[in-house]
């Protein structure tokens, strides 16, 4: 049993790693990787393959670790967001943190705020605040006495702090006159425009995101019976809570900084490497970071070469994709 789960795991590395160079290749200009290679040896010095280095190496790598690293960090989140509250629907969106990233973006848009350095967009910078802030709110709610017994509190929090945020959003908006194309383009999740500068940016907050949620899968399992049981196993249910915050909101604003805000793939991903690798906790938490980049990178993919030269935002993709997925969840959920 132990082999078969190296063999899919071993698998679907090689499946993303495909995936990630499928998505260099793919889109308005195509890339041959042949010639490149014959050019790099060759050293030619011609310029058809001058242009296609500058979309490979300014354009196409860039966006396609972006879109690897925000399927990783949406789908790693939404693992433990479903084993920590132990609900089959949760996942990063539905504690209001992507809402509070969307607030944070469109306040800098309408406003017109820049600032002193330029090497990366207000409107991302205002993301990843707009999702540390809710993630702090949500803390703060897990640290009070309300939370401590009862999960569903912090849910239900997380759930009416996303609707404020969205409606505080939708306000704005209604009441700007400014050309708001853009920011609606990021609403809807797309890694257009993303380059290095935001990849840096992002890199940080990522790792720590990253090495919380492997740190603390181990520990998830042993909620599954519940957190009485935790709590007479020595698990901190406490802490546990407030570092799944944490990590979840690391996760959410480097991902909505990334590519604005992609819906379902914490949802999709998880689901999926449960039924492939099995339920237990460590394995999950990186078998769904796995799938979540491939998810991710085919979507990006997709969404630049279906109506090439144009584009379709990624988070349409996502949504068309995770829409029906998410309604079979129900009706099995009822059933």
């Amino acid at each position: 049993m132990k082999k078969n789960k190296i063999f899919v795991i071993i698998f679907s590395i090689i499946i993303l790693i495909f995936s990630f160079v499928i998505s260099l290749c793919l889109g308005a200009e195509k890339i041959d990787f042949s010639l490149l290679l014959k050019d790099f040896f060759n050293n030619s010095q011609n310029p058809e393959l001058n242009f296609q280095k500058i979309i490979l190496f300014k354009l196409r790598l860039p966006r396609s670790l972006l879109a690897l690293l925000t399927g990783i960090l949406l789908a790693g989140s939404g693992a433990i967001f479903q084993m920590f509250f132990r609900n089959p629907l949760a996942e990063p969106g539905i504690m209001g943190l992507s809402s509070g990233a969307t607030l944070g973006a469109v306040f800098a848009q309408v406003l017109g705020i820049s600032l002193p350095f330029t090497f990366i967009s207000p409107v991302n910078i205002f993301a990843f605040i707009g999702a540390i802030f809710s993630g702090l709110i949500i803390t703060t709610i897990c640290m009070t006495k309300m939370s401590t017994k009862n999960n569903v509190m912090i849910l239900l929090c997380g759930t009416a702090l996303g609707t404020l945020y969205s409606s505080l959003s939708s306000a704005i908006l209604l009441t700007s006159n400014k050309e708001l194309h853009s920011i609606y383009t990021w609403i809807l999740g797309s890694f257009n425009g993303r380059g290095w500068n935001e990849l840096l940016f992002i890199l940080i907050p990522s790792i720590l995101s990253i090495v919380i949620m492997i740190f603390i899968a181990p520990v998830l399992d042993l909620l599954s019976c519940g957190e009485t049981t935790a709590l007479t196993l020595g698990v901190e249910v406490k802490k546990l809570k407030i570092l799944v915050i944490i990590a979840a909101a690391f996760a959410v604003s480097a991902s909505v900084c990334a590519g604005g805000t992609i819906s379902f793939v914490g949802l999709i991903a998880p689901h999926i490497a449960r039924k492939i690798i099995g339920p237990k906790a460590k394995n999950l938490v990186v078998y769904s970071m796995i799938l979540g980049g491939i998810l991710l990178l085919l979507a990006d993919t997709l969404a630049r070469t279906i109506i090439a030269p144009s584009e379709l935002p990624t988070g349409i993709i996502t949504s068309i994709l995770g829409v029906p997925f998410f309604l079979s969840l129900i009706a099995k959920k009822e059933n």
